[in-house]
C-alpha cells in the first residue's frame, strides 16, 4: 500500500515537473516567434513606419481583446489544447522573411483590401495568426504557472515570465541574424520549432479541473465583482506599462539611429538588453514580493520603471553607458507586468486565475497596443523624430505611478 502510494506520488511529481518545463519551453517559443519580430522586420524590409504601426495596433487590439475568452476556455476545457494550438499558430511569423523579396509580385497578384495592397495583406494575416497564438497561450500558461504553488505564486509566475522573456529578448536578434545570413529564409527556423513543439506535446500534461468545477465566461467575470476596483486599477497600470514599452520597442531602430548608436543596438540589440535585464531580475523581484508584499513592490517598480524609461529616451550616452542603462532599466521596466499579474491572481478567486491573467495580460495589452500606431504617427508628424515621440508617450507614466498608490486602499483580506 505505502509502496504503491510512493510510486504514484513520484509519478505525479514527475508529471508536474515535466508539465512546468514543457510550458516554459512553449513560452520561449511563443515569445520568440510572435509579433515581437515586427519592429525589426519593418526596418529590414524597408516598410512604411506609420503603416507598420497601424497594422501592429489593429492586430494587437483585436487579438488581445479575446484573451479573457481564451482564459475562460482554458479554465473550462483544459489548458493543454489551448497551449498546444497557441504555440503552433505563433510559428507562422517565421514565414515573414522570404516575403520581403516578393513585395512587387504579391502586389500585382492580389487585390487591395481595407487599404492594404497584396504584400501588406499577406503580412497582416501572417501576423494575425501569430498574434492569435500568443493570445491563446498566455492566459492558459500564466494561470497554470501561477497555480503551481499557493504560497510562492509570484515566484513561479515570475519564473514562467522570465524564462519566456528569453525568447522575447532573443526574437529580434535571432530573426535579424536568420534574415541576413540565410538570404531572408527565416522559414528554416520552423524545423527546430517543430522539434520543440513535439516535446511540449509529449510532456505538457496538466491536471485538468473536473467538469463540475468549470464555469462560463459570464460567471467567471461575475465572480470578480468583489475585486473589480483593484483589478481595473491593475489593468490600467499594466496597459500603460505595456503601451510605453511597445512604443519604445517599435521605434528603437529609428531612435538608435538618431542617437548615433551602432546599428546592432537598433536592430534588436537594445531590445535584447532591456529584456535581458528584465529576465535576470524578474524572479528575485517576484520572490521579494512574496516576502515583503506585492503592493509595496508594485508601487516601487512603477516609480523605478518610469524613471528608467525617461533616462533611456532623454539621455544621449556613450555606447557602454547606454548598454548598462538598458540592462538596469529593463530590470524595472520588465518587472511591472509579472508583479501586477501576480497581484491580480492573489486577490482573485482561485478558480478564476486564467481569466484574471487574460484580463491583465490581454485587455491591458490590447489597450497598450494602441500606442504602437500612436508612436508611428507621432514619429511621422514630428518630422521623423523618434526621441520626441517617445518623450511624449512617456508622459503616461505619471498616471501609472499614481494608480499604483491607489492600490494601497484595497482591503488586504489575504494578509
Amino acid at each position: 500500500m505505502h509502496f504503491s502510494d510512493g510510486l504514484s506520488e513520484t509519478a505525479a511529481a514527475r508529471r508536474t515537473v515535466g508539465t512546468f518545463v514543457a510550458v516554459v519551453i512553449a513560452h520561449i517559443m511563443v515569445d520568440f516567434m510572435g509579433l515581437s519580430v515586427w519592429p525589426v522586420y519593418k526596418t529590414l524590409a524597408g516598410l512604411d513606419v506609420a503603416k507598420a504601426g497601424w497594422i501592429a495596433t489593429v492586430i494587437a487590439m483585436s487579438g488581445t481583446a479575446l484573451q479573457p475568452l481564451f482564459g475562460s476556455i482554458a479554465d473550462r476545457f483544459g489548458t493543454r489544447r489551448v497551449i498546444l494550438l497557441g504555440t503552433l499558430l505563433t510559428s507562422f511569423s517565421l514565414l515573414l522573411g522570404p516575403l520581403a523579396d516578393y513585395q512587387a509580385k504579391l502586389n500585382h497578384l492580389l487585390p487591395t483590401l481595407f487599404g492594404l495592397d497584396g504584400f501588406y495583406l499577406v503580412v497582416f494575416f501572417i501576423l494575425a495568426a501569430g498574434r492569435l497564438g500568443q493570445d491563446m497561450f498566455h492566459p492558459a500558461g500564466a494561470g497554470l504557472a501561477g497555480n503551481f504553488s499557493a504560497r510562492r505564486g509570484s515566484t513561479f509566475l515570475a519564473l514562467f515570465i522570465a524564462v519566456g522573456s528569453i525568447g522575447f529578448g532573443l526574437s529580434q536578434i535571432g530573426f535579424r541574424t536568420a534574415y541576413n545570413n540565410l538570404n531572408h529564409h527565416t522559414e528554416i527556423l520552423l524545423l527546430p520549432a517543430a522539434i520543440l513543439w513535439t516535446f511540449v506535446w509529449i510532456w505538457c500534461r496538466p491536471a485538468e479541473a473536473s467538469s463540475t468545477g468549470k464555469i462560463s465566461v459570464i460567471a467567471s467575470l461575475a465572480a470578480l465583482r468583489p475585486v473589480a476596483g483593484p483589478i481595473f486599477a491593475l489593468f490600467l497600470i499594466l496597459a500603460i506599462s505595456s503601451g510605453v514599452m511597445s512604443g519604445l520597442f517599435f521605434l528603437m531602430p529609428e531612435f538608435a539611429h538618431e542617437k548615433g548608436y551602432p546599428a546592432w543596438l537598433g536592430q534588436g540589440g537594445a531590445f535584447g538588453l532591456i529584456i535581458c535585464g528584465a529576465t535576470v531580475f524578474m524572479v528575485p523581484m517576484g520572490h521579494l514580493a512574496d516576502h515583503i508584499g506585492r503592493r509595496r513592490m508594485l508601487a516601487a517598480m512603477t516609480i523605478l520603471s518610469a524613471v528608467s524609461y525617461h533616462a533611456i529616451v532623454r539621455l544621449t550616452l556613450p555606447v557602454p553607458a547606454f548598454i548598462a542603462l538598458c540592462v538596469i532599466g529593463g530590470a524595472f521596466l520588465g518587472t511591472v507586468n509579472p508583479l501586477g499579474v501576480a497581484f491580480g491572481q492573489w486577490i482573485a478567486p482561485r478558480e478564476n486565475v486564467s481569466i484574471v491573467s487574460a484580463i491583465l495580460m490581454g485587455w491591458s495589452w490590447c489597450l497598450g497596443g494602441a500606442v504602437i500606431s500612436i508612436a508611428g504617427e507621432l514619429y511621422t508628424r514630428l518630422g521623423h523624430n523618434a526621441a520626441k515621440a517617445l518623450m511624449l508617450l512617456g508622459s503616461a507614466n505619471v498616471l501609472m505611478v499614481i494608480l499604483s498608490f491607489l492600490l494601497f486602499k484595497v482591503t488586504a483580506r489575504k494578509n
